[in-house]
């Protein structure tokens, strides 16, 4: 299951990036964002929602490491 969930967040981490992309093109074109707007927005909950389920099946000592380690990002001035 950890396979699945790593492989749903590598997937939606590259088709995050081109469809903002594709979004701002079409922004500066003029045009409305329709797909690439809903393909953006869809791909970053899924990117979310893999996430959560890459960290609820890692092992604990893992999950506490990569705690500590978000802890030490956020709290550096």
């Amino acid at each position: 299951m950890l396979e699945l969930f790593r492989f749903v967040f590598e997937v939606n981490f590259l088709i995050f990036p081109i469809s903002a992309g594709w979004l701002s093109y079409r922004k500066i074109k003029g045009k409305d964002g329709g797909r690439a707007l809903r393909m953006m927005i869809s791909s970053g909950i899924m990117m979310l929602l893999a996430w959560t389920g890459v960290f609820m099946n890692e092992t604990p000592e893992v999950r506490a490491d990569y705690l500590h380690k978000v802890e030490i990002f956020f709290s550096a001035p």
